[in-house]
């Protein structure tokens, strides 16, 4: 559990060479959270920042940690039972150790992801998962020498960064955090050539320092379409649609030199070791130009999910992997993702299980049942909008909105942070009773809004 500081790189490849199996962790966790990754894992060794000390007393209070045989800080440590990891680095001799004993096969990371089955999965992924993914994505676009990494270290994006940096040689810039405001003046400043880009960066008012930078390619992920040429002539720049998850790596891509598929929305082709079909509810390959599931397999696949072989077996199918994901491929073999078969959010970059905000907004006193979906915003893609519905003893003045944002605050990362709320007397409902969420995207009433703290009428 650290930024995106230099012990992180450090610490992951040195878990590496020791076939050691890292569990990394997102620095915003709550404790809850994070005593359930602990668990699920049974991590033995907890490094972690010392800005984290009130989730170490949360944890210690709540024995979370019990099962942790040695915690490791990076930082001014000042936890009496602690290591510090400065002291520990301090301590190294100057010799390699042992060879290490790990193969292509070797277990290297459990990656938390949150998808459509409520808490966080952990994806097993072995060190050739790494290998593939980083060459994969290093072969790309243009060869960059100076690589923007700003998305969190502890999240595939951020590792595959990295990992370009590694293959190609290029010089790994890595950001604290990410800032919008100041992103073109980091491009500036760093003589950055490669980084990525959303809606929001694409629309940025120009920056003078922008027309002397020499960009090789921009990466993207669901950008507008009718953003795409424009955000290529204002960098002089091929920038390039990536589709990947965590389970299985980078699974498309568009080549740098099909220039005439810019602003078709298009993902791409499959990536190197990739092989793609798109198949009906029966496991049938389907035509071009009709959608269907998006399967995967080849090389660097995740092994399945930890501690849920019902689950693992359930996305995979003779070797293939289900992303549950829609897509059509046209005639020329260009993919196009048209949906999503999972009932997850998607904020920026972030997936959020629907199901996890629900659990945890369910808890609140008063509450009957609730429904969260995600709704399009220009900024982040989605927001989380939450609907609820009330106890009949109750009237919503008792359960303001404000009660139950600050308890989904202690209990959830603040990404996944309900902004939007909706009360409604009744969910609509399917013929096989489930709620209707697709009917909850439209108000039928006032929003709260979080952010501005006002009622917004539908």
């Amino acid at each position: 559990m650290l930024p995106n500081v230099p012990a992180y790189a450090v610490t992951w490849f040195a878990l590496a060479r020791l076939g050691a199996v890292m569990v990394p962790v997102n620095m915003r966790y709550t404790a809850r959270e994070l005593e359930y990754v602990l668990r699920d894992s049974e991590a033995g060794v907890l490094v972690i920042d010392a800005s984290c000390h009130e989730l170490l007393r949360q944890l210690r209070e709540g024995n979370a940690v019990s099962t942790v045989e040695r915690i490791v800080e990076h930082g001014p440590a000042v936890t009496p039972d602690a290591k510090n990891w400065g002291d520990l680095v301090a301590l190294a001799g100057d010799s390699a150790i042992d060879e290490s004993r790990v193969d292509a096969e070797s277990l290297m990371s459990i990656q938390y992801t949150s998808g459509s089955t409520g808490l966080p999965k952990g994806c097993l992924l072995n060190q050739d998962y790494w290998m593939v993914l980083g060459y994969a994505r290093s072969i790309q676009g243009p060869t960059p020498r100076r690589v923007l990494i700003d998305k969190p270290m502890s999240y595939m994006g951020g590792m595959w960064r990295f990992l370009v940096c590694l293959h190609v040689g290029a010089t790994a810039c890595v950001a604290l955090q990410f800032t919008l405001s100041g992103l073109q003046q980091r491009l500036v400043e760093r003589r950055i050539d490669f980084f990525s880009a959303t809606d929001a960066v694409a629309r940025l008012p120009d920056h003078p320092g922008i027309a002397d930078l020499s960009v090789a390619w921009i990466s993207i992920a669901g950008l507008s379409r009718d953003l795409h040429r424009p955000l290529e002539a204002k960098f002089r720049s091929v920038v390039r649609e990536l589709y990947g998850m965590t389970e299985a790596g980078a699974i498309l891509y568009m080549p740098a030199d099909a220039a005439h598929m810019s602003g078709s929305g298009s993902c791409g082709i499959p990536a190197p070791f990739r092989e793609c079909r798109i198949v009906d509810g029966e496991g049938r390959d389907v035509p071009p130009g009709e959608t269907g599931e998006l399967w995967v397999r080849g090389r660097g696949i995740m092994r399945g999910y930890l501690n849920q072989p019902e689950t693992t077996a359930a996305v995979f199918s003779d070797g293939w992997f289900r992303t549950g994901d829609l897509f059509r491929r046209d005639e020329a073999g260009y993919f196009y993702i048209q949906g999503r078969i999972k009932d997850s959010i998607r904020r920026s970059g972030e997936n959020i299980s629907t199901r996890e905000v629900e659990s945890v907004a369910a808890m609140v006193e008063g509450v009957q049942e609730v429904a969260a979906v995600g709704v399009p915003d220009p900024l982040r893609g989605q927001e989380v909008k939450l609907c609820v519905v009330l106890l009949p003893s109750y009237a919503r003045g008792q359960i303001n909105p404000e009660k139950i944002i600050d308890h989904c605050s202690k209990n959830l990362a603040a990404f996944k942070v309900p902004r939007y709320i909706e009360y409604l007397g009744e969910f609509p409902r399917t013929s096989s009773n489930k709620i209707a969420k697709q009917s909850l995207l439209t108000a039928s009433g006032p929003i709260y809004d979080r952010t501005t703290k006002i009622w917004v009428e539908s």
